[in-house]
């Protein structure tokens, strides 16, 4: 996967944040991304409990880890 390099208006946003600021950015991506891919589980396995969404997202979450 490659990543865009940042506009300079971001890279200056950025820089100008705080350790906390950044650590909020951070947790908002995290909170995005698993939302997401709750929806993705959920769409693509209609037949699934929402506990077997959770369960399945837990698993694939604990292997990105590694």
């Amino acid at each position: 996967m490659t990543l865009e390099p940042l506009h300079p208006i971001q890279r200056q946003r950025f820089g100008a944040m705080s350790v906390a600021e950044k650590w909020e950015v951070a947790k908002g991506l995290l909170r995005t991304a698993r939302e997401t891919r709750r929806a993705g589980l959920a769409l693509r396995h209609p037949d699934w409990s929402s506990e077997k969404i959770e369960r399945e997202l837990a698993r694939e979450l604990a292997g990105a880890r590694t």
